[in-house]
């Protein structure tokens, strides 16, 4: 049987034992709200997003069946932690309370154990069936995993010529080979408009990120900087994503915000963005003047003086508003700046310090200063919507 159609066929399998067991709501779009943890952790870091998941469906904030609110978990972990060897099933699960205030999960679709979850093409997948199952007016979408912002399949620090096949890739990042998505590939594996699109994934808070999704969903919530194992904060993200009615990101951001500051040590780590993606355009038509003006100057920056994201080899975040302030633009450009900034950017917190690097001037969105020796990631960023707008590298 075709991909498509067993899809289908399976959808309406699934369809149909939702309106057995006396939930014939999951027929009509309605003024429902489908809420998607997308948990892609055949890694190091299953045991953490496993927990994660539980903080979300094991709060009193569930909804109970018959709402109109829906939380959906696509899972795919390893059969027990370190081992990688073992193939296992990708499943998609509703999590609600019945009526006796009970908490079920009902296993959806049962996916093959050859999917890899950190992949445009399973994304899509996964996408359209909660599409086909939970027609609704609106849709966010959590993905929790690896990241490393913007960067290309396969590309390692080490080998600035090269493409690896077994490095870390843009979002997700799996033990198997081929995983990792692509940001240019983003876009088209996510078949419906997002509400809200949170990224529980390291370093994907750039605005080379953002720009590729801003037609793809309303808002974005990420970090700049790397995120702990420990994650965003579960527990009172339903109520604040579901129960509210609409959804309340600041809050969620504030939540992270409130977790990490308590902490001590490392620990106290932490960066968070909320992004209005309508206001993307704005900010690109506010940098492309200063690109071409300033474009030679970034080219020779010490990069030493600039605000940065990372702590360690991974020389590929700065800070957007600090790149053309330390490049030499007047306080008048960087006014124009700020302003494009503050309407796109809704919110935005840091620790004084991450993992011993100073943040100090921090603007929310991380960006790239070319480096002449990286010919290939710069050709790759060539192709990425935000130099198409702005023009970095001609």
């Amino acid at each position: 049987m075709p991909k498509k159609l067993s899809r289908i066929f399976c959808a309406a399998i699934c369809a149909l034992v939702l309106a057995a067991c006396g939930r014939q709501e999951a027929e009509a779009p309605g003024t429902r709200r489908v809420f998607l943890m997308y948990s892609a952790a055949f890694s190091n870091l299953s045991p953490s997003i496993h927990s994660n998941e539980k903080q979300l469906y094991e709060g009193d904030d569930l909804p109970f069946v018959g709402s109109d609110d829906v939380l959906l978990i696509y899972s795919h972990h390893t059969s027990k932690g370190g081992v990688y060897n073992i193939p296992t099933n990708p499943i998609l699960c509703r999590a609600y309370k019945d009526m006796t205030g009970s908490i079920r999960k009902d296993t959806l679709i049962v996916y093959p154990d050859t999917d890899i979850s950190a992949s445009a093409e399973t994304l899509r997948k996964v996408l359209t069936d909660v599409q086909d199952l939970f027609p609704a007016s609106n849709y966010g979408l959590l993905v929790s995993s690896h990241g490393k912002g913007w960067i290309p399949p396969g590309y390692k620090e080490e080998s600035p010529s090269i493409f690896s096949v077994d490095s870390t890739k843009e979002l997700g990042q799996e033990a198997v080979d081929n995983s990792g998505i692509d940001i240019r590939d983003l876009p088209g594996a996510i078949p419906m408009h997002l509400e809200f699109f949170i990224m529980d994934a390291c370093l994907m808070g750039c605005v080379e990120v953002a720009y590729e999704l801003k037609d793809q969903c309303d808002y974005i919530v990420f970090s700049p900087t790397e995120i702990l194992s420990y994650g965003m904060i579960y527990p009172p993200m339903l109520r604040r994503l579901l129960v509210s009615g609409k959804p309340d990101l600041q809050a969620v951001c504030e939540d992270y915000m409130e977790y990490y500051n308590a902490q001590t040590g490392s620990y106290n780590s932490a960066t968070i963005t909320l992004v209005d993606c309508s206001k993307l355009d704005a900010l690109a038509a506010a940098c492309a003047p200063l690109t071409e003006k300033y474009r030679t100057a970034i080219g020779k920056l010490d990069r030493n003086k600039v605000q940065a994201y990372f702590y360690n080899e991974l020389h590929w975040f700065y800070d957007l508003r600090d790149i053309f302030a330390q490049a030499g633009a007047s306080l008048t450009e960087l006014a124009q700046l700020d302003a494009a900034l503050d309407e796109c950017v809704l919110y935005k917190d840091a620790t004084p310090t991450f993992f011993g690097l100073k943040l100090l001037r921090v603007c929310g969105l991380s960006s790239y200063i070319p480096m002449p020796e990286r010919e290939s990631l710069n050709n790759y960023y060539k192709t990425l919507s935000w130099n198409k707008a702005t023009g970095l590298i001609q």
